[in-house]
């Protein structure tokens, strides 16, 4: 399901001043929760939080297979709506134990393209939705 915003965003060019006009386009309406999987602004793709989920269940194996099948979920919603790894531009890890960093850090390397994109990190210190491990969040630029 595709849906497009009757509001525009407005940019401003620092340099120039000229203005340009974007409208909006929401993805995949989530039959479960108020969101879409994506929001797509200009060339700009913004993905919703990924967890570890496959078939509906979030995998077992800890930390480390979290972060791999949230990694193959955000590749899956990329490829889906026009975009790849390579694309990746920004990516907000929320980890429910920091104490995990070196697991998580290890499966996340070796999960993405260089160049990698920006990165931030958050330390929840409780489980996040449905008991995860790991959430990621990431946005891509064609």
């Amino acid at each position: 399901m595709t849906r497009t915003l009757t509001k525009k965003a407005i940019l401003v060019d620092a340099d120039t001043k000229e203005e340009s006009t974007l409208t909006p386009i929401f993805y995949g309406r989530s039959s479960r929760y108020p969101f879409s999987s994506a929001v797509r602004l200009g060339d700009t793709l913004y993905l919703s939080g990924q967890i570890g989920l496959k078939g509906g269940k979030l995998v077992e194996g800890g930390i480390k297979a979290e972060t791999k099948q949230a990694l193959d979920n955000v590749n899956a919603l990329l490829v889906k709506y026009g975009y790849q790894k390579t694309d990746l531009v920004n990516c907000t890890a929320m980890l429910a134990d920091l104490s995990k960093f070196g697991e998580f850090n290890e499966a996340y390397t070796a999960g993405l393209s260089k160049p990698y994109p920006k990165g931030t990190l958050f330390g929840i210190d409780e489980p996040l939705i449905l008991g995860a491990s790991v959430e990621l969040e990431c946005s891509a630029k064609k």
